[in-house]
């Protein structure tokens, strides 16, 4: 399929995508709004040293990661999500949190921690109290238990050695100062080395306590340490409504747009041109659009009711392609047929004996449809003798049976009453003679006969016929019933000069010349102004 043939597709199904689309994106709003909403609160916490800290070594970023995938999964186990539950006084069994926990390493060292529910604030408590569950029953949690009973105990030393260096710094102070106002060189060597002694454990307490505040630093970054607390959210994750919305209206063109193609394979109907062209390798003559409010069958007498309308310039056009035919030199006798009933040959054969008549020539026009004659209310003549009538006993002169019409040189011979056994009638050597009478008074003879594939009249008279044109129903007709009535007529040796599309929609009408022309040119009408 070429890609023009897509956006043919596309223009004419357009209507079923955008409702598809449009359907499925309202149902996706109003289900969406239906959904209680649900929010997520997550927590960050670090595992192991402080982040980029230089003085790891690759071997240890390593294990740290390695423990930050073993966090992720311990989150969701039985005893972390129980203790979670017991925590929080969680009212529903705690087995209900495998579905509202989920925790992930970020990079090597970073544990994120999402808790949903339907309360921000029960959320959030989710959250906080699964990261505090790790830290008091994780791996490493024993080890981390005890470092945090050294901090607290380093804690209290660094504070009672602050206390006391400050107040030895004080009566070093005191002493310097007493040293310097004393002139007494006995008590000036006493101070001198009480100064000395103090200068001394001043300096040592100092080094201690430089040394616990590094052992207190290096131990805070050793575990499981949370760095960003869980925040009560205030807009739920769920249900995004505008993804939703656009997910089911893309679901809906996605969907719709395969069945069209769907449709579209499984449709072998003969639409257009092209597809006569392919099915049948047989040119399109005519292309005629469907007749619009048509109350009786002498509505679709168009050529000679509506002459100016783009279907008359069509039925024009099959009369000029057929000139080209060559079928008019010498006097032609034209077969219309098509391959089921219901196909308008009948429309079509007396439109066009109407146009050939009005470009000056001689035309008879006979009903040969034996079983379901319609041509005489095409016209509105009286169908009370006609080609049938000349087979019988008292069969009245051919004169006696073409009666005119309205539009000179036009006349036409209709079927008269229905013989018992139509196909024997028309397949005599008296219908021989008919037929080659009626050539030597008309300069075209066109046959309206039955459907090919209903009965084999068409047949029989197509062989008796310079030529037969076949009407295809427009998007009505298959093509594998195109082709058994192009074999049918084969078989009998009757030369198809082409095919007439009928009942076209304006659409696929478009592509025609006239159509576009004739359009353009009643719209130019519709806008000029009216003068009396």
């Amino acid at each position: 399929m070429e890609l023009r043939q897509y956006f043919g597709l596309l223009r004419k199904w357009a209507w079923l995508i955008i409702l598809t689309s449009a359907l499925a994106a309202a149902s996706s709003y109003v289900y969406s709004l239906r959904i209680p909403p649900t929010y997520q609160a997550d927590t960050t916490v670090l595992v192991g040293q402080v982040l980029q800290n230089p003085g790891q070594s690759a071997l240890d970023v390593q294990s740290q990661g390695f423990l930050a995938q073993a966090y992720a999964l311990l989150a969701t186990q039985p005893q972390i999500l129980q203790g979670t539950a017991e925590a929080i006084n969680w009212p529903d069994p705690w087995q209900t949190l495998y579905f509202k926990v989920s925790a992930q390493a970020v990079g090597s060292q970073l544990l994120k921690i999402s808790a949903t529910d339907g309360n921000p604030k029960e959320a959030k408590a989710i959250a906080d109290e699964v990261a505090h569950q790790l830290s008091l029953k994780g791996p490493i949690s024993a080890q981390q238990k005890q470092v945090e009973d050294q901090q607290a105990f380093v804690t209290a030393q660094l504070a009672q050695l602050k206390l006391q260096i400050e107040s030895n710094q004080k009566t070093l102070n005191n002493l310097s100062n007493q040293a310097a106002l004393e002139t007494d060189p006995k008590k000036v060597s006493d101070l001198n080395s009480r100064i000395s002694a103090l200068q001394t454990n001043i300096s040592n307490w100092q080094t201690t306590y430089a040394n616990l505040s590094g052992l207190l630093n290096n131990a805070q970054n050793l575990f499981l340490t949370e760095l960003v607390p869980a925040q009560e959210p205030t807009t739920p994750v769920s249900p995004n409504i505008p993804q939703n919305v656009l997910l089911a209206a893309i679901a809906g063109i996605v969907l719709s747009g395969a069945a069209v193609l769907l449709l579209e394979y499984l449709d072998d109907t003969v639409k257009d041109a092209d597809d006569v062209q392919r099915v049948l390798n047989f040119p399109t003559l005519g292309a005629i659009t469907r007749i619009a409010s048509m109350r009786n069958l002498s509505d679709s007498l168009i050529t000679l009711k509506h002459p100016r309308s783009p279907i008359a310039e069509a039925y024009r056009v099959l009369r000029t392609n057929l000139r080209f035919t060559g079928i008019e030199n010498p006097s032609g006798a034209l077969l219309v047929t098509s391959a089921g009933p219901g196909e308008g040959k009948t429309t079509t054969a007396a439109n066009l004996a109407v146009t050939l008549a009005q470009g000056g020539r001689r035309v008879i026009i006979i009903d040969a449809d034996l079983r379901r004659p319609t041509l005489h209310q095409v016209f509105g003549l009286s169908n009370e003798v006609g080609i049938s009538s000349l087979f019988l006993g008292d069969a009245p002169t051919l004169a006696s049976v073409l009666q005119p019409t309205e539009v000179e040189g036009l006349s036409v011979i209709t079927s008269g009453p229905l013989p018992p056994n139509p196909a024997e009638v028309l397949d005599s050597k008296q219908m021989n003679g008919i037929l080659a009478s009626l050539r030597e008074q008309a300069d075209m003879l066109i046959l309206d006969s039955p459907p090919v594939l209903a009965v084999a009249d068409a047949s029989i008279l197509g062989s008796r016929c310079s030529g037969a044109v076949l009407v295809i129903d427009s998007g009505r007709t298959r093509s594998d019933v195109c082709r058994r009535a192009v074999e049918t007529l084969s078989k009998t040796k009757v030369k198809v000069y082409g095919v007439v599309l009928n009942r076209l929609t304006a659409r696929r009408a478009s592509g025609y010349y006239y159509y576009d022309y004739y359009s353009s040119q009643d719209k130019t009408r519709s806008r000029a102004p009216q003068t009396n």
